[in-house]
């Protein structure tokens, strides 16, 4: 099956960026500036490391797919969003409802009363979001 993808330019312009970065601070300030930069630059990718570390570590808590509240999870939903800033706000891994590698992903979260929260993702970035009640549930009338 051949998957149709969209080129990330991303993926090449941030490590171009950074290598740019790298060579004109080691033409101006030789290398004590290389060590610099270098240094700013891993401090960077550190932070990012111990942010997903830490998002994970709570998601790992928690059932999967599960929620405290998908009305109150829904309204902190808003397109562009990054799959990760949406893990934590779950602080659980939602059920993969499509095709693995597929693109749009989605995933859906369901909290104990039933209410279940859809999430598109494409390329990691939150697309659409749709609540979908759970269906009340019809109580037996008492006759006296």
């Amino acid at each position: 099956m051949r998957q149709n993808r969209r080129m990330n330019w991303r993926n090449i312009f941030i490590p171009a960026g950074l290598a740019g970065l790298l060579f004109l601070s080691f033409r101006a300030f030789g290398w004590w500036g290389f060590s610099l930069v270098s240094s700013g630059i891993i401090f960077w990718l550190l932070q990012h490391v111990s942010r997903l570390m830490k998002t994970m570590e709570s998601a790992a808590e928690r059932p999967m797919g599960s929620l405290d509240n998908a009305v109150m999870f829904h309204a902190k939903l808003h397109p562009g969003q990054r799959l990760l800033t949406v893990i934590g706000l779950a602080r659980s891994l939602g059920h993969l409802q499509s095709d693995k590698g597929v693109q749009p992903e989605i995933f859906l979260w369901q909290d104990e009363a039933g209410d279940r929260v859809e999430c598109t993702f494409q390329e990691g970035r939150l697309m659409h979001s749709q609540l979908i009640r759970a269906e009340p549930a019809l109580s037996p009338s008492v006759e006296t």
